[in-house]
Formats: C-alpha cells, sequence, structure tokens
C-alpha cells in the first residue's frame, strides 16, 4: 500500500490544550476551577480562597513529584475531565533545581551562557509527553502563566511593550507551539486624553484576548471572536463550535444573525455571505462572534431578571 493512499483531509476533533496567560489577581485560578472537574497541580503554594475548598488539588515538592503525579493520574484518572498547571512560571524553578542536581550545577546559568535552558527545554519536553497522554484521553489541559511586560526590539520599526509569560523564552515557546490555545486574560480598560495626559478608565470587566497582536502573546486555533469574557464556560462552548463544522451549517446559521443586525450592517453582511470570498475558518470566527454576543445578552437578562 502506498503512504499517498494514506492522505486525508479530516480533522480530529480532541480535547483543548490552552495555555492562559494573565496579570495577577485576574482571576486565572477561578477559571481553572471552573473548568469541567478539574484537578490542579499547584506551583504555588497550594489554593487559597473558600472558593476552592471543594477543589481537588497536589502541591508538588519537586519536578520529579510532578511527572510522577501526572504518571500516576494517567493510569487512574477517575472522573477528572480537566488538569490545571497553576502556575507555570511557578513550577519553572522547579524545573531548574532538577535539572541543575542532575549535571551537578548549583545555578542554571553555570551550565554557560545559555546552554542550561536548552537542556530545561528538553527536560520540560517530558512533562509535555505526560500531559499528551493525558489530553489523548480525553482530558482538557489548561496550563496557567503570570505575564510580564516585555519590551520588544522591533527591526523594522519603534520598539514597543508587550504582554507575555513569565518563563524563559525557550521554556515558554514549546508549551506555546503545544497549545491550541493561548489566551491573553486582562482587565478591560481603556484610556482617555485629559490634557497632557492620558487617563485609564474601565478595569472592572475581565476579558481574554484570543488572537495576536503586538501588544500581547495570543493564539488560537478554534476561530474564536479576538476578545471574550473571562468565562470558560462560554470560552470552552465556543471552542467546542469551533471544532471542524459543516460550512453549509455556518452559512445557515451566520444568515440567521444577520435577520438580528441594522439595515446597513445587515446589507454588507450579507454581500459578503454571498461574495463566498471566505474561508471556513473566517465564517466560523465570524459565527463564534455572534455567538459569543447572543450568550451575553442572555446573561445580562438573567441578571437584570434575578435583580428585579
Amino acid at each position: 500500500m502506498s503512504l499517498l493512499e494514506k492522505i486525508t483531509k479530516k480533522q480530529t476533533p480532541r480535547a483543548p490544550r490552552i495555555m492562559m496567560i494573565g496579570v495577577e489577581g485576574v482571576g486565572k485560578s477561578t477559571a481553572g476551577a471552573s473548568m469541567p472537574n478539574p484537578v490542579f497541580v499547584c506551583g504555588e503554594s497550594g489554593l487559597v480562597g473558600p472558593q476552592f475548598a471543594d477543589i481537588p488539588s497536589f502541591t508538588p515538592e519537586n519536578w520529579g513529584e510532578i511527572l510522577q503525579f501526572l504518571d500516576e493520574l494517567a493510569a487512574n484518572k477517575g472522573d477528572f475531565k480537566t488538569i490545571v498547571i497553576d502556575t507555570l512560571d511557578w513550577v519553572e524553578p522547579m524545573l531548574y533545581s532538577h535539572v541543575c542536581a542532575k549535571n551537578g550545577h548549583k545555578n542554571i546559568e553555570d551550565f554557560g551562557y545559555g546552554k542550561g535552558y536548552v537542556v530545561a527545554q528538553q527536560e520540560a519536553r517530558q512533562l509535555l509527553m505526560r500531559l499528551d497522554r493525558l489530553n489523548a484521553d480525553g482530558m482538557n489541559v489548561l496550563l496557567l502563566c503570570h505575564s510580564q511586560i516585555k519590551t520588544v526590539n522591533n527591526p523594522v520599526g519603534d520598539n514597543y511593550d508587550h504582554f507575555e509569560s513569565k518563563l524563559n523564552a525557550k521554556i515558554s515557546g514549546i508549551f506555546r507551539e503545544w497549545c491550541d490555545c493561548v489566551l491573553c486574560a486582562r482587565f478591560g480598560m481603556y484610556t482617555r486624553k485629559d490634557g497632557m495626559r492620558s487617563k485609564a478608565y474601565g478595569g472592572d470587566g475581565r476579558i481574554v484576548q484570543t488572537t495576536h497582536s503586538a501588544a500581547w502573546d495570543a493564539k488560537n486555533r478554534y476561530g474564536l471572536p479576538e476578545v471574550m469574557p473571562l468565562d470558560m464556560a462560554a470560552i470552552m462552548e465556543a471552542i467546542t463550535q469551533g471544532q471542524p463544522q459543516d460550512t453549509e451549517a455556518l452559512k445557515k446559521e451566520f444568515a440567521g444573525y444577520i435577520k438580528g443586525m441594522k439595515p446597513e450592517v445587515a446589507k454588507k453582511a450579507k454581500e459578503w455571505l454571498e461574495s463566498g470570498k471566505w474561508t471556513t475558518q473566517q465564517l466560523a470566527q465570524k459565527v463564534n462572534s455572534y455567538r459569543v454576543k447572543q450568550n451575553i445578552n442572555v446573561t445580562e437578562e438573567k441578571k437584570e431578571a434575578n435583580n428585579g
């Protein structure tokens, strides 16, 4: 049999692999706790707060215990449906300690310029292999990470500031590549000129950015809206809807949303849909945007009803 005969066009749906980069206090752990039947691996001092009283968690003392725990979980995952690492940048020092002890060094820098991080990167793949095994068995994977603002050296223009994970770039890279989604969680804010100065407003709402920009690291393979509320139930629903779908069904659904648009917007949307100058992924992204808006409206209506 020729290997060419094994070429297919189908996509294989699987449980999501998500990395969430977020500012301190934005609600990363809370987001993890709202995932389906989660179990936490805590790089920090466990889950603190009454909202986590019933959330199963494991706090390892070293890198080896993390790998052992994931091996045991793979052998007997019980009712758990999501593995949450909280947070990767707090697990990172355990990785370095393990690599240094294994190679007879006191510090990751003792390997020589940049070499220690290359060795650590290879060891980090041991974690990815175990997460991959759990994911292949149907478990969602959510990797939480604190963010930092870093200046990017722009070769074609002015330098600029950028939200990215606190992980070393080599370590961060392999996790970002492996994940289907990298979400940047932040507080929704805007600025307005007040004389010579700009003032910040908002900051109460929590949002996630789902696509890359100069200002933050993000990506997704599901056609998610560019901005979503930090609501894992809504995000997971949008991801599920963004799995391989029938193009005709998407067209029919989008046509239904057009009916509820303002006339001038509806006219442009209808022309765009009928032009056929779009990919299924682009259509799925637009449909997902309206699904999210619809969910938000329903949620707001419920809140008003409850308050009334």
